[in-house]
């Protein structure tokens, strides 16, 4: 009897079930990918907003500094002086814990190859996205904001792609 619950015990394993799978600590780092991936997840990151926590958009591009370079890197390293006009709904996304989430995609119809990047030799890129935005309540509901189409140019520097400017071509609902 005592061999039999030792060889259940061993084959069985112990009674408590494996803790459950999760990626929390694990950091994708975009700079160590494409220029397109990195465009993605930068531009996504710059354009997801949490009222509650964050004081303006610019609290999300500071986020972001590690991942650009030139202009966007010299906007994201001090608070603008004076600050911009708020956003008029932030406040009130503030109060009830709104958050703004930004999913950026790569936009293929631009270039004539069918990608979305156009690449200017081995250190510079300029990729072609679709920003959409849904501002997610706490209720669970969501409700459609602003989307936009913009260009995005990107540098290679030693540490991998960055995103050095963008420019938004069109905005819409």
């Amino acid at each position: 009897m005592a061999i039999a619950a030792v060889i259940v015990f061993v084959f069985r394993g112990p009674d408590t079930p494996p803790p459950p799978g999760t990626d929390a600590g694990i950091a994708i780092d975009p700079s160590a990918t494409d220029p397109v991936g990195v465009a993605t997840s930068v531009m996504s990151a710059v354009y997801t907003w949490q009222p509650a926590v964050q004081d303006s958009p610019w609290d999300a591009l500071h986020a972001q500094r590690g991942n650009l370079t030139g202009p966007m890197a010299t906007a994201a390293a001090t608070p603008p002086d004076p600050a911009p006009q708020p956003i008029p709904e932030w406040s009130a996304w503030a109060r009830s814990g709104d958050i703004v989430t930004a999913v950026a995609q790569p936009d293929t119809s631009v270039y004539t190859d069918g990608t979305a990047a156009e690449m200017d030799g081995d250190t510079q890129a300029t990729v072609a996205l679709v920003i959409d935005r849904v501002v997610q309540h706490r209720s669970g509901e969501i409700t459609p904001f602003t989307g936009y189409t913009g260009a995005v140019d990107l540098e290679r520097t030693d540490d991998g792609w960055k995103v050095a400017n963008y420019r938004l071509v069109s905005a819409g609902l």
